[in-house]
């Protein structure tokens, strides 16, 4: 690969790395060529990818130390706190993080630091650079003071817009990272579909330059519909298709909808902050009553099941009333004994309804094993239990399902057989990066990728860069 020997002699420098190009690898050819390289990027996830990736290639371990920008920060921040000025105990505020980078940015001043970095390292690169925010920028800059440093990114894919600090690529990057190598070749797709990775790269650039896209050219499948609620869209080919199949919109809400109107076909995937599981806790802990617990639970089953109504004169089979009569028999045990197996049976037996489908499965199990937690005494609470799950789940990462319906942010960085685009005008209802998150989704597909739209032509405004 050529460009790893221009990155390795390059002092200051960017790589424009469009999604599917080959930045991952590009970013651990290059590190395979120095000494020992400090890689930094924003996820646990990223980090996982980033080690798999060097291990494939037989980089040896002491050639390259990869960690999250926050994590290093903070270790940073905690070894020099007189100037770090970390916060107490375990940061969990975006507050506390920032306090965090700030302090680490100011230890970067020490020159018995500067000395310290230049011994443990050769170079510095920085994955996904267009998530940074201005303080995460600040961080880099002082550390391309003592050390070469290699950007990688792509403004194209800077959807953190609405946090209102993300860097921009034109006023952060250009002027202190020249451009050192452009990714031209859409290697995701190669020995999977060239053509659909060439209309991919190709939009890419009407998007950036604001022109009329067709959503009937090329290899896409484009259905004419006039909402998201297309279910033809979901189900054309559904059971020939083999491989993943996502399914992505902006609005969070509007995924759960979908997902239900599927019956649990596709599945919903949570948030990282787990919202609505930190609400169940929450309910759960401060309920005045056992009763009170179990209306918390019911209403967390509406959230995530998608319940068939009897059709007129229909009633329930013999084993469908079985497992009603089961349901209330524990619901009625829980609040006499007070005891948490009654509860976690409740869990399971509601999947054993046949009218009853999850389409939120990842949030009916997680909230089953935050009681398990509790039952196990490893939490004094379910709001502890359900913070030692979400834990675990940002270091390990999730196991995403086959059929998934979610936003462009959760699924930003992952890829999938097949991508189907509900309703591809819902993009335009956004606030903020309109052109990036359309051309986020539809990069996440490598074999097929299905558009809904009332019409075929779209135009997004030009965006901002």
């Amino acid at each position: 690969m050529p460009e790893a020997a221009i990155l390795g002699a390059c002092r200051l420098g960017s790589v424009l790395a469009p999604a599917g190009h080959g930045k991952t690898e590009a970013i651990v050819k290059a590190a395979k060529l120095g000494r020992r390289a400090l890689i930094l990027t924003h996820t646990h996830a990223g980090v996982h990818a980033l080690r798999s990736r060097l291990r494939r290639l037989g980089v040896p371990p002491g050639a390259a130390s990869v960690e999250t920008i926050a994590g290093w920060s903070l270790k940073y921040a905690n070894a020099f706190p007189g100037v770090g000025d970390p916060p107490d105990g375990l940061p969990k505020a975006k507050e506390d993080w920032e306090r965090i980078s700030r302090g680490a940015a100011s230890v970067l001043a020490l020159k018995a630091v500067r000395n310290v970095i230049s011994c443990s390292y050769d170079r510095v690169f920085v994955d996904e650079y267009q998530d940074c925010d201005s303080l995460h920028h600040d961080l880099v800059m002082a550390l391309s003071i003592t050390l070469p440093t290699v950007i990688f990114g792509d403004p194209m894919q800077g959807i953190f817009e609405f946090t209102g600090d993300s860097i921009r690529w034109t006023e952060h990057v250009a002027p202190n990272f020249p451009l050192a190598v452009e990714l031209l070749v859409p290697r995701r797709w190669e020995g999977k579909d060239p053509t659909l990775g060439a209309w991919i790269a190709q939009t890419r650039g009407k998007l950036m330059r604001g022109e009329i896209i067709d959503l009937q050219s090329g290899p896409v499948n484009f259905i004419q519909a006039p909402n998201a609620f297309a279910m033809e869209a979901f189900f054309e080919r559904f059971i020939e298709r083999e491989g993943s199949i996502a399914a992505i919109h902006c609005r969070r809400g509007m995924c759960d909808k979908l997902a239900s109107a599927t019956r649990g076909a596709f599945q919903s995937i949570e948030e990282i902050a787990a919202k609505r599981l930190r609400q169940f806790a929450m309910e759960w802990d401060q309920a005045p009553t056992l009763g009170a617990r179990l209306a918390a639970l019911r209403s967390l089953h509406n959230d995530c099941f998608s319940q068939k109504p009897l059709s007129a004169g229909e009633i329930d089979s013999r084993e469908d009333a079985q497992v009603i009569a089961d349901l209330k028999s524990h619901g009625e045990r829980y609040e006499k004994t007070a005891e948490l197996s009654h509860v976690r049976s409740i869990f399971s037996l509601s999947r054993k309804h046949p009218r009853w489908r999850v389409f939120r499965g990842e949030l009916w199990r997680d909230a089953n094993r935050a009681l398990s937690e509790l039952a196990a005494g490893r939490a004094s609470n379910l709001a502890d239990a359900v913070s030692s799950i979400c834990q675990r789940t940002s270091l390990s990462g999730r196991a995403t399902q086959k059929r998934t319906i979610s936003t462009p942010l959760l699924l930003k960085g992952l890829e999938f057989d097949h991508v189907l685009i509900p309703d591809a005008t819902h993009f335009l209802k956004e606030s903020n990066a309109q052109a990036k998150l359309f051309y986020v989704a539809i990069s996440r597909a490598t074999r097929s990728l299905t558009i809904t739209a009332p019409d075929r032509y779209i135009q997004f405004p030009v965006p901002n860069l």
